[in-house]
């Protein structure tokens, strides 16, 4: 995957029902991208019927041709179907394919986030595949646990993740050891990652220098209140019912809220867009960040830059947040059996190839994740793969954002409230006022 591309993913799903309302302005692409241009041959043609299966993705060139390089072994060991690529920039994906699903011309496999599957599934117009799916358990058992849940309509499997994001806390063993504190390890404590903060943080020389960089809003907080065993901020991933705000996510907040009021971490206003740069230079102690960043940092960071990677501390028990890009077809594919027979591979043996190559991010089928994971510790880094596994294998996975239509609704309540809260600004019962108006925007909806 394109590195541009993946960071600008969670942006991009975010964007992508905002891109929906532009349906009929992006044409309906020239690809036409349905293989049901490949009717069935004859029935007294007296040959064996081929299907073409066509094939939209957001990825650049480069990852594209990897992926068609790793089909062409599909199409030799599934004689009569071929693989054609729609290749589409990022920047206009969303509109193209809202025009060619509203005309009909939508591609049997495209390339979709979370939020996408969700409102399209909801529509009626994606591909249930709950029949092959349940045809195929021993296929089906091979992804992480849980990761299926948000791919799912009722009961209907609307389509399948391909690529997962996870998140973690990025941080330089240097300054770890200059300040006299142990690395992090997994199943570290909140007490104990608050207490790192403090002591990487300093203002020699009159400059403020922060143990924490990073920018945690309500749903990064709601882990603090799971894991100590309280509420979560949303109760659903894919279709959150209510938000709370318990005891222990006040006091999750709190504790955060002391961080910036003490200078141990940036305040919620602090401009993060060069925090990578400043990490290889080896000024921050730790930054929440994206798996992701670690692909350019095996690359370009300094030789002697010594950074680690480790899960979200926990209070009581684990609970971990990520979200995935995946594959889905458009309900109207006349070849179902090709197209899961693709789907399967790219899930599989797609990405066992493509990430040892481009290890950007966990596959969400195991098997296929392990390659990923053996990638990085050729790089030299093993201990990244083992925390993004266990992040992966968590029991407990809590939504990242609102990957509903009514969150667009519902995040000007967030931006309105969470930064004055965090700043010391606006006291806490400002929280339980943003909980009611989203609540609201929630009972709305229905």
């Amino acid at each position: 995957m394109n590195r541009r591309t993946y960071k600008n993913v969670t942006a991009f799903m975010v964007i992508l029902p905002m891109a929906g309302a532009l349906v009929g302005c992006g044409g309906s692409g020239s690809g036409g991208g349905n293989s049901n241009a490949n009717a069935p041959a004859p029935a007294d043609s007296g040959k064996a019927q081929s299907v073409e299966v066509t094939l939209m993705t957001w990825e650049s060139a480069e990852m594209n041709n990897k992926i068609m390089a790793s089909m062409q072994k599909f199409e030799q060991d599934n004689p009569g179907i071929t693989v054609k690529l729609i290749p589409t920039p990022l920047d206009n994906y969303g509109v193209k394919l809202n025009g060619m699903i509203a005309a009909k011309k939508a591609p049997d496999i495209f390339m979709t986030g979370n939020d996408m599957v969700l409102d399209n599934g909801a529509q009626g117009l994606l591909y249930d595949w709950s029949q092959q799916a349940g045809n195929d358990q021993t296929f089906m058992n091979g992804f992480y646990p849980g990761v299926l849940d948000s791919w799912h309509i009722g009961d209907k499997l609307v389509g399948l993740p391909g690529l997962l994001n996870t998140y973690g806390i990025f941080y330089n063993k240097k300054l770890f050891k200059d300040a006299g504190l142990a690395e992090p390890k997994i199943g570290w404590t909140y007490d104990e990652f608050f207490a790192d903060m403090q002591k990487l943080s300093s203002k020699k020389g009159g400059v403020q220098q922060y143990g924490y960089y990073a920018a945690p809003d309500p749903f990064n907080v709601s882990l603090y209140s799971v894991s100590a065993g309280g509420a979560p901020f949303a109760d659903s991933i894919s279709n959150p019912t209510k938000v709370t705000i318990s005891p222990q996510f006040i006091e999750g907040a709190d504790r955060y809220k002391d961080a910036v009021k003490n200078g141990y971490m940036n305040p919620p206003t602090y401009d993060l867009t060069n925090v990578m740069s400043s990490f290889k230079e080896g000024k921050v102690g730790m930054t929440y960040q994206g798996q992701w960043v670690a692909d350019d940092l095996i690359r370009t960071a300094p030789k002697d830059l010594e950074w680690g990677f480790v899960p979200q501390p926990v209070v009581q028990s684990q609970a971990e947040i990520y979200d995935a890009v995946g594959w889905c077809s458009p309900a109207s594919i006349q070849h179902p059996d090709a197209v899961w027979k693709v789907l399967k591979y790219l899930d599989s043996s797609m990405y066992a190839e493509v990430l040892p190559q481009t290890p950007v991010a966990p596959a969400a089928y195991k098997t296929s994740a392990s390659a990923y994971f053996d990638a990085l510790k050729t790089a030299g880094h093993p201990d990244l793969g083992e925390a993004i596994d266990h992040i992966l294998n968590s029991k407990n996975i809590q939504p990242i954002r609102f990957l509903t239509t009514w969150g667009g609704k519902a995040y000007p309540f967030i931006t309105a409230t969470w930064p004055n809260v965090m700043g010391g600004k606006a006291d806490d019962s400002q929280l339980n006022t943003m909980a009611d108006k989203i609540n609201k925007v929630i009972q709305s909806a229905k």
